[in-house]
């Protein structure tokens, strides 16, 4: 498994258009994908759960993969949460 935090400065968050390229991008792997904070945990690459995914600026948000790419999609999906 690999892992990464990132705190969102995204002032609007995951919100609609956010949570469909967070999960269009998640769904290019193979490896499991989860974001995880203190309150919940969501499969990344369902795009309802990540719309639920209460993640809003100043939220640390951790990216957790498993599988055969698994450090591609930490990399790729960290970099969309900071932007």
């Amino acid at each position: 498994m690999v892992e990464a935090t990132i705190e969102m400065t995204c002032r609007v968050g995951l919100q609609g258009r956010g949570s469909a390229r967070l999960a269009h991008a998640a769904n290019q792997f193979q490896s499991d994908v989860l974001l995880v904070n203190d309150v919940c945990f969501v499969n990344a690459k369902d795009v309802m759960q990540v719309m639920r995914f209460s993640a809003r600026a100043g939220t640390r948000v951790r990216v957790q993969a498993t599988g055969p790419d698994e450090a591609a999609a930490v990399e790729l999906l960290a970099t969309l949460l900071a932007a």
